[in-house]
């Protein structure tokens, strides 16, 4: 197989009609892998090959696990897979791993081939993707400056673009999934927390933790997300789209942090929406506005977390053994009032009930990201702008994650420069099934 863009479901028709060898796929795979810069943190060649293997006696005898039996699949470093070290970006992580999480062993039984770990901003603590210790990968189009990959799920977000695998996995506890496909004009979908298994999932701030895929199309991502938390591979059906009804947040259209290209972008996605027969309302989504504000004056309750998840890893080793942008900004939230988290949690079950109340039972239209990926090499030299541009950029994938909102991101062309711009359909809490059925008849348009 020498096509690098094949999708999962393209790969799975392949091996279906014998037209393509697990084995061949796999060691493809690998190469690819090992050539790639930054991409990955360790590869799993033992693993795969034998897993390839035994798909391929599958194959052969007519006894194939299901569709993705023989795909390969790359697994953020948060994941554990038995007998490699998780070290979710970290060099202090250092033990191996000695069962797989519940989402490798059930993907493992739809079939799917575990190529390696990939790369992510040290703990998943940055909407940015850039990894001091293992390099930052992107994917940059075009031939203009190399452009941050979104974080945390970076080297996932770029595996699948630079068609190393047609699929990665990844979590999300601010955007960690959404950001990345936004910046690499991907698909990805953050599940409500609790919905997907996470035995065997490095931690960062559990109430808000939950995890996904990303791919090029959003078939492919629900496909293999759904054989994440059931072992099986199965798509719901498109919901019909005279039933659909989006709201569109006109907050969006007058904050300061949306660049211009991201709001004409988003009036021509709900113009075209409309012409398709979806009805599209346009007004303020006052639940939002709220959620905006309440992060903007308590903090953001995923901080909260990590510092009571890592605080003593933290202040046990030596500083210089971490991304000082992650470790600061960690430590500092033991500065802030520690009844600010008590408010937080308050906070979020009030704006989750007024979120279903205003919408009613439609759907939340709004931008990914207020931005296009920003250029690297500055955020490099600059704590400074590094801190701004890390808040503008999780600043809306936050209102989802904080309400536990359900959340597809989905990609919606590029700006002028040739970056990638991206939208996210979403709902209120556990209203996943809908919101995966609205999707495939947005993504349809």
């Amino acid at each position: 197989m020498s096509d690098t863009q094949h999708t999962v479901k393209s790969l799975s028709e392949e091996l279906a009609l014998g037209r393509a060898d697990p084995v061949d796929v796999v060691e493809e795979a690998l190469a690819r892998a090992a050539a790639s810069e930054s991409v990955f943190i360790s590869l799993l060649e033992e693993r795969a090959r034998f897993e390839a293997e035994q798909s391929r006696a599958r194959q052969r005898a007519g006894r194939r696990l299901g569709p993705l039996d023989g795909v390969p699949v790359a697994w953020k470093d948060v994941f554990d897979v038995a007998g490699s070290v998780t070290t979710g970006g970290s060099r202090v992580l250092n033990h191996p791993a000695e069962a797989d999480s519940e989402c490798a062993r059930l993907a493992g039984q739809a079939g799917l081939v575990p190529v390696g770990k990939t790369n992510m901003t040290e703990l998943a603590f940055s909407g940015l993707g850039m990894n001091p210790h293992f390099g930052t990968p992107h994917h940059t189009p075009g031939e203009g400056a190399a452009r941050v990959p979104g974080g945390s799920s970076s080297g996932s977000a770029v595996a699948v673009a630079q068609g190393i695998v047609p699929v990665a996995t990844g979590s999300d506890t601010a955007g960690s999934l959404r950001i990345p496909a936004a910046f690499n004009g991907l698909y990805s979908y953050r599940p409500t927390v609790g919905r997907m298994p996470m035995a065997g999932v490095l931690p960062l701030a559990r109430s808000l933790d939950t995890v996904g895929t990303l791919a090029r199309t959003l078939g492919d991502c629900l496909w293999v997300t759904e054989a994440m938390r059931t072992g099986c591979a199965a798509l719901p059906e498109p919901m019909s789209r005279a039933a659909l009804t989006l709201v569109f947040d006109e907050n969006a259209l007058d904050s300061p942090l949306i660049q211009g290209s991201v709001k004409a972008r988003m009036l021509e996605v709900a113009r075209k929406l409309e012409e398709a027969g979806i009805r599209v309302v346009r007004r303020r989504v006052s639940a939002v506005r709220e959620t905006l504000a309440v992060i903007d004056r308590y903090g953001w309750l995923g901080g909260y977390e990590a510092l009571a998840e890592y605080r003593d890893l933290l202040e046990h080793h030596p500083a210089e053994a971490f991304d000082p942008r992650v470790r600061n900004r960690i430590l500092a939230v033991g500065q802030q009032p520690p009844d600010r988290a008590v408010v937080l949690y308050r906070e979020r079950e009030r704006l989750q009930r007024a979120l279903a109340q205003e919408l009613e039972g439609a759907f939340l239209l709004s931008p990914t990201v207020a931005h296009a990926a920003p250029e690297l090499a500055p955020l490099v030299d600059s704590d400074d702008l590094y801190m701004k541009t890390n808040l503008d950029t999780l600043k809306l994938t936050m209102v989802a994650s904080f309400l536990d909102c359900p959340a597809v991101a989905m990609p919606a062309g590029t700006d002028a420069d040739g970056q990638y711009l991206s939208v996210q359909l979403s709902a209120p809490r556990g209203d996943d099934n809908r919101v995966l059925r609205a999707a495939l008849a947005v993504d349809s348009v």
